[in-house]
């Protein structure tokens, strides 16, 4: 897919970078249990000039890049720091690594919040001739002017589709610039709105419910559905929220939809899988993790567990559902991958991404260099999965229904998965083609964000 460019800069959201969570923890594995005793120690370039930035940059991916025997030439006539740690991947193999501002990195990560205006678009045909909203960030200000999935883009500031994948809109990453937005409903009616753009705290969980289906065997069955956006620290207040709930209503089926999931951290990933496999994981391998050739003494398994958990897992489940698309990356990808070994998964949408690596973010001068440092693969050694994790039942993204609808496409295919164990008749290949901000990542064009799993 064409890498298009974002209107916003990419305000890191946490989309596929999968931060192994250097957290205390026990398991097996080469090296210390403990991932942050795992953490090779990096040294500070000896001043910020850019000849030391360099030097600095150099001797870092020698020895920690998980393809450092592969690295590139460098581009001694780059022009920023980006572009030169551009030039040392291995292309085109690493279509992950990337830089950002440490600023972006801390906002994110640290406040949980980003700038920018708060969608993304997608386009609903394959000619590609006009926009659909996918996705709105609720607190955002075009969440809080009434933009809606599903609603189609005229134009934004006077620009129409084709001219606004092409890149004619500048990018934005402060906050006050205002932006003209010209939609139509769904009803057909047209209208124009402006807003300025802001720092705004992005939801994690926008939404959770639970429905009553009929089940396979008769009865009736309580699922849980749970849109997971971010793996980051401030999860864990709504994920707590979400899952307490589903004990409350005495879910038995859970639906985990990641379409536009990313990725995160990995000790917010690992705690999801725990709640989801229960409490008789506790102490089994969720993931392994190894460094290059060089580092290997410091390989580590990451286990589930049972302690410090948003919430109590929800116990007895003999499967997941996951729902998924080319969006879902890295944590994302762990997770679903993570519990194959002891939990059926089944999964409804597209083929994931395909990131089965991560980072060890660094800090230098300013700028957080995302390099992969580490490859994972589950408790039975599987991994590699480059090209993505196929789905059980291909169904298409359904751009006229909210997320969370029960009619909507692919939440609607779980349910019914439920209650008859089998994909439905109608599944086909996705139609909505997304128009990504980054390196072929199915995101759609907006507040785009890169494929992310970093080790934290």
């Amino acid at each position: 897919m064409t890498a298009w460019r974002s209107h916003t800069a990419w305000l890191a959201r946490a989309a596929s970078l999968l931060v192994v969570a250097l957290l205390a923890a026990c398991g097996g594995g080469g090296g210390s249990a403990d991932p942050v005793a795992n953490t090779p120690t990096v040294a500070a370039p000896a001043s910020c000039s850019v000849a030391d930035q360099r030097s600095w940059l150099r001797s870092y991916m020698n020895d920690q890049y998980f393809w450092y025997a592969n690295q590139g030439t460098p581009n001694e006539s780059a022009a920023s720091m980006d572009a030169y740690f551009q030039s040392l991947l291995y292309k085109p193999t690493d279509r992950y690594s990337y830089t950002q501002p440490t600023a972006q990195f801390t906002q994110f990560f640290s406040e949980g919040t980003q700038t920018g205006y708060g969608y993304s678009l997608a386009f609903p045909d394959a000619a590609a001739t006009h926009f659909k909203v996918r996705f709105v960030e609720p607190a955002s200000p075009v969440g809080q002017a009434g933009l809606l999935r599903g609603e189609t883009v005229v134009s934004i500031d006077g620009y129409n589709s084709q001219q606004i994948a092409a890149g004619a809109l500048p990018s934005v990453t402060t906050a006050g610039v205002s932006r003209s937005f010209t939609i139509v409903n769904a009803a057909g009616t047209t209208r124009t709105f402006s807003v300025n753009s802001a720092n705004y705290a992005f939801a994690t969980v926008p939404v959770s419910k639970v429905f009553s289906v009929p089940a396979a065997g008769g009865g009736t069955a309580k699922v849980g559905y749970l849109l997971l956006q971010q793996f980051v620290s401030g999860s864990s207040g709504a994920l707590a929220t979400a899952f307490n709930d589903f004990r409350t209503a005495g879910v038995t089926e859970l639906v985990v939809d990641l379409r536009y999931n990313g990725g995160g951290s990995s000790t917010v990933a690992r705690n999801l899988a725990s709640m989801l496999g229960g409490s008789t994981l506790d102490g089994q391998t969720f993931a392994q993790f190894r460094y290059n050739d060089k580092q290997s003494a410091r390989n580590f398994s990451y286990p589930f567990t049972t302690s410090g958990l948003p919430a109590a897992p929800i116990e007895g489940l003999s499967r997941v559902i996951f729902i998924s698309s080319a969006s879902t990356a890295s944590a994302s990808e762990l997770v679903i991958n993570g519990l194959k070994p002891f939990r059926k998964v089944v999964q409804i949408g597209t083929t994931t991404f395909g990131k089965p690596y991560a980072f060890q973010p660094r800090e230098a001068c300013g700028t957080t260099y995302n390099a992969v440092s580490l490859e994972s693969v589950n408790a039975a050694g599987v991994g590699g999965f480059t090209a993505g994790i196929a789905p059980d039942c291909t169904v298409a993204d359904d751009l006229t229904r909210q997320l969370g609808d029960a009619a909507e496409g692919r939440l609607s295919a779980a349910l019914n998965y439920v209650s008859t164990g089998a994909c439905p008749a109608s599944a086909s290949l996705e139609s909505a083609r997304a128009v990504g901000g980054g390196a072929a990542l199915e995101t759609a064009y907006g507040e785009a964000a890169r494929p992310q799993m970093r080790i934290d």
